[in-house]
């Protein structure tokens, strides 16, 4: 019945399909990404993950900070890229866990850099005294004050009289001595078995001449290298250039 017949559905002819063609050409193209679309990583925030992990090297040589400080920046440009990719670039996270590998190894490496420095300080101020006190008790003749700065070491090698003979013997041949100290100028390292040892020079001060006719200047310290050992936390020297194995 011709009633009951619906009207048959035309075909689109071909200037609607480009208009439809059209207008999916004019879609955005971040369209879909908010679904399961696949999305890029940034490749900065992979390059600061990669340098993060390098900061490590830093406890190498603290040159090598360098590397976590490229790693921060790496870090801070792929968050900023990310934000302003309107979703199309991801790897916040990777982002943020390079620059807090790179601030914590940074830092690590910083503190013990500050932890070595304070000790060895410390060490250098230590070895001054023991200088000074070894100066003091030759300028005074304290011979066996002056011994017992020396290592167990050193005692076995040269006997008391035997130090005292060549401390006269040194004496006679430069001058009284006045004084010692250090150039201030140190090298620290450990010995195989774990001793740490201290090299250095003293500087030997000596006195006037006695019994000169006119005013003469007090001749010029010298420089003489030492070896120091440290002994239940106490620097004792040694060796010294002024004494030798008789």
């Amino acid at each position: 019945m011709p009633e009951l017949e619906r009207p048959s559905q035309s075909s689109p002819t071909p200037s609607e399909q480009g208009d439809s063609i059209a207008h999916l050409h004019k879609m955005s193209t971040t369209a879909g990404v908010g679904s399961q679309d696949y999305v890029a990583i940034n490749n900065a925030a992979i390059v600061s993950v990669i340098l993060g992990m390098c900061t490590a090297l830093a406890f190498l040589g603290i040159p090598f900070l360098i590397v976590g400080a490229a790693g921060i920046v790496s870090g801070i440009i792929a968050l900023v890229q990310i934000r302003h990719s309107n979703g199309t670039q991801g790897g916040k996270g990777l982002a943020i866990l390079g620059i807090l590998l790179s601030l914590a190894l940074a830092g690590s490496v910083a503190a013990a850099g500050i932890i070595d420095w304070r000790r060895e300080h410390e060490d250098q101020v230590q070895i001054d005294q023991v200088l000074d006190q070894l100066g003091q008790s030759l300028a005074s003749e304290q011979y066996d004050k002056a011994y017992q700065l020396f290592t167990p070491e050193f005692h076995g090698i040269l006997k008391p009289e035997i130090f005292r003979i060549q401390l006269q013997q040194y004496q006679q041949y430069f001058g009284k001595i006045d004084g010692m100290t250090s150039n201030g100028r140190f090298q620290f390292y450990a010995t195989a078995d774990g001793t740490p040892v201290a090299q250095t020079q003293t500087m030997f001060r000596f006195k006037n001449p006695v019994g000169a006719t006119q005013p003469v200047a007090a001749p010029e310290p010298r420089r003489v290298p030492t070896a120091l050992n440290k002994i239940n936390g106490q620097w004792r020297i040694n060796a010294m250039e002024a004494f030798h194995k008789p």
